[in-house]
């Protein structure tokens, strides 16, 4: 009797974490047959089966603009997409550390403008510093977002505030702090 009701409720569970409607990309987006999608902003990762959704920038970076090809998500939380070469990724996204849903932080991270529409306008010495993920003074705050990407909103919770804090590490961050639309300066915050 014990067996059946433990089998039971292992088939419920299963039942219901299969019919669960994962976020898709296609449902997102709305793409028109051969239209792409692409990285709106550099995305930093150690490990590219576990990419954090802070975007902590440490190691190295998925450029802007890359084109992806999306593979999947799941209810746990994982947005699994390859680049062209066939790479595959895997962000890990938790809601409590963007504050916004699965859906909305797709929309944040991936669009169907490429890298030159992304780039368009942006002087060539602001563009290389942001295709080599690099914010300085002077930037405004479209190109921060380029170059670093939303700032997570645990620590910004909104983009009209004055100063951004992004992670650089583990447990180390930085504050990029504006003059209006331009970058005046970006403090270490950590007592290195």
């Amino acid at each position: 009797m014990m067996r059946r009701f433990v089998l039971a409720v292992a088939a419920v569970i299963v039942f219901v974490a299969g019919c669960a409607d994962p976020e898709l990309f296609s449902e997102i987006f709305q793409l028109r047959q051969g239209q792409k999608l692409y990285t709106r902003y550099n995305l930093w990762y150690t490990n590219p089966a576990e990419i954090s959704c802070l975007n902590i920038q440490q190691g190295a970076f998925i450029p802007l603009g890359t084109e992806i090809i999306p593979v999947k998500t799941t209810i746990t939380g994982d947005i699994v997409f390859r680049d062209v070469e066939g790479k595959e990724y895997t962000i890990n996204f938790h809601e409590g550390h963007r504050l916004c849903s699965m859906r909305e932080y797709i929309r944040q991270t991936f669009g169907t403008l490429d890298r030159d529409e992304l780039l368009a306008g942006i002087p060539d010495e602001v563009q290389a510093r942001i295709l080599r993920g690099e914010v300085v003074p002077g930037m405004n705050q479209a190109q921060v977002l380029l170059a670093y990407g939303p700032p997570p909103a645990i620590r910004t919770p909104q983009l009209t505030n004055e100063s951004w804090i992004y992670w650089i590490g583990e447990s180390r961050t930085i504050r990029v702090i504006f003059r209006g639309d331009q970058v005046r300066s970006i403090l270490n915050l950590d007592n290195e």
